[in-house]
C-alpha cells in the first residue's frame, strides 16, 4: 500500500458518515487546532502535504510562560511567607483571646453555681432543723436524752456525796500538828 492509499483509508475512516467510530474519535483526539476550546477535526492532510507543525511551536511557547509563571511564583514566595506568618500570628492571638474569655465564663459559671448551691444547702439545712424541731419522733427523742444526761448527772452527786460520807467515817481528817481527832 503507497503513502496515497494509507492516507485516503485514513481520511475514510476519519469521515462522519463512512468512517468507524475509532476512526472519527481519533480525528479529534490528535486535533492540533482548537477554535473558541473546541478541538478542529484532523484528518491528517497536513501530514500529508508535509505542513510544518504548528502544535510544537504552541507547546513551547506553551512551555515557556509556564516557566515565567513558576518563577513569578518563586519571586512571590517571600511575600506568601510573610502573609502565612501574619496569618497565623492573627491566628494565635484570636485564640488567646478566646481562651481567656472562656476562661471567664467558666469563672462566671462556678460562681453562679456556687451561689446556687450554697441557697439549696442552707434551705436544705433549714428544713432539717424544721423537721427536727417539730417532728414528734425528734422531740421525744430530746426528751429522753434530756432525761438520761439528768439520771446521769444525779447519780454523779450521789456518787460524789457517797465518797464523801465514806472518807469521813474512816477518819482521814488531818492529824496531828494539823489539828483534827
Amino acid at each position: 500500500m503507497n503513502k496515497t492509499q494509507a492516507f485516503l483509508k485514513e481520511f475514510k475512516d476519519r469521515l462522519g458518515i463512512f468512517g468507524t467510530p475509532e476512526g472519527r474519535q481519533k480525528k479529534y483526539d490528535e486535533s492540533k487546532k482548537n477554535i473558541l476550546g473546541l478541538p478542529l477535526p484532523e484528518f491528517g492532510v497536513s501530514e500529508f502535504l508535509q505542513m510544518p507543525d504548528m502544535s510544537k511551536a504552541k507547546q513551547k511557547i506553551e512551555e515557556k510562560e509556564e516557566a515565567d509563571q513558576l518563577a513569578k511564583d518563586a519571586f512571590n514566595r517571600q511575600q506568601m511567607n510573610k502573609d502565612i506568618r501574619n496569618l497565623l500570628l492573627l491566628n494565635t492571638g484570636l485564640r488567646e483571646f478566646e481562651s481567656k474569655r472562656e476562661a471567664q465564663r467558666n469563672m462566671n459559671f462556678a460562681r453562679q453555681y456556687l451561689q446556687m448551691a450554697s441557697a439549696a444547702q442552707e434551705s436544705a439545712a433549714r428544713r432539717r432543723l424544721m423537721e427536727d424541731q417539730f417532728s414528734p419522733t425528734k422531740i421525744s427523742q430530746q426528751r429522753l436524752r434530756a432525761q438520761q444526761g439528768e439520771a446521769a448527772l444525779m447519780n454523779a452527786i450521789s456518787n460524789q456525796t457517797t465518797a464523801a460520807v465514806n472518807m469521813a467515817r474512816s477518819g482521814i481528817n488531818p492529824r496531828g500538828r494539823a489539828g483534827g481527832a
